[in-house]
């Protein structure tokens, strides 16, 4: 295959009109419900990042290697709320996966705070944003050369699977970091997490290298902020090829099924399906 030409000028540069997505993330979350409110609280959770044709060259993520973090700069696809095993198949099927990020507010009631008080959108990390765009940090896990181009394996993304990614830079300590920064709000509000009961019966349904980035998803309360006291309603989480029923009562959570998920779900990510072994899935009685 001819090597092109990556002199100044060989390449045409967008502008912010023309801007484009460089690559796609492939995570373990193909819907919004479940998706960490942000990126390290599940420092488990997989993601492997595949590049458009364009951009696939070796020559592109020289030297990446040598860092230990990296930014990733991506568009918010909010789809369907989640928490259902209807909406499984029929967010995983729609071609828009923009759902509700069409609109914003100057206004937005972040989950921190339970959903019943308002910040400046500005002051959030809110996805209803006048431009949907992310920032996320993550860990570079490794930098894997394929036939088809380079792949970046990173761990604790805070990304639903297929997530346009647009800019890729490295994490800079001496620039980055600021042990004298000061979080607002959020040190007033700190984030309470789920005890997780997870019998070993259906643990032993998760690929092993699965299981902790679940259980840290779980454990942030995937439900939507000031969800209502409903301990016998069964939510759904997709993930890894696989549909998680679950219950919660007060601070527990307690995991009840472990299945295949629809098929549907299954074609639209073959990402997924490569990595989760085929087996019979279980139910608790």
């Amino acid at each position: 295959m001819p090597v092109p030409d990556l002199r100044r000028g060989a390449a045409a540069r967008g502008t912010l009109r023309s801007m484009r997505p460089i690559a796609r993330i492939h995570t373990d979350l193909p819907q919004k419900f479940g998706i960490p409110r942000n990126s390290f609280l599940a420092p488990h959770l997989q993601g492997c990042i595949v590049f458009e044709p364009e951009f696939a060259l070796p020559q592109a993520v020289a030297g990446l290697e040598e860092f230990s973090h990296l930014w990733l700069i991506w568009a918010f696809e909010n789809g369907t709320p989640g928490g259902t095993a209807a909406d499984i198949a029929s967010d995983s099927a729609a071609a828009d996966k923009s759902g509700t990020a069409r609109a914003w507010s100057p206004t937005v009631r972040p989950p921190r705070l339970g959903g019943a008080e308002r910040r400046g959108v500005f002051a959030t990390r809110s996805p209803f944003r006048p431009n949907p765009l992310g920032l996320t940090c993550v860990k570079l896990d490794r930098i894997e050369l394929t036939d088809a181009g380079p792949q970046i394996h990173v761990l604790a993304a805070d990304l639903r699977d297929g997530t346009p990614i647009y800019d890729i830079k490295p994490y800079i300590p001496f620039a980055d970091c600021h042990p004298d920064a000061t979080g607002g709000w959020i040190e007033r509000a700190p984030w309470h997490e789920l005890e997780v009961e997870f019998p070993d019966g259906l643990r032993a349904h998760v690929p092993e290298a699965k299981l902790p980035g679940l259980i840290e998803v779980l454990q942030q309360d995937p439900r939507r902020a000031g969800s209502k006291h409903e301990p016998e309603r069964v939510y759904h989480l997709a993930y890894a090829a696989l549909d998680v029923a679950f219950t919660v009562d007060g601070d527990a959570l307690r995991v009840v099924g472990v299945d295949p998920a629809d098929a549907k779900y299954e074609a639209s990510a073959p990402f997924l399906r490569r990595i989760v072994s085929p087996g019979v899935m279980g139910k608790l009685p």
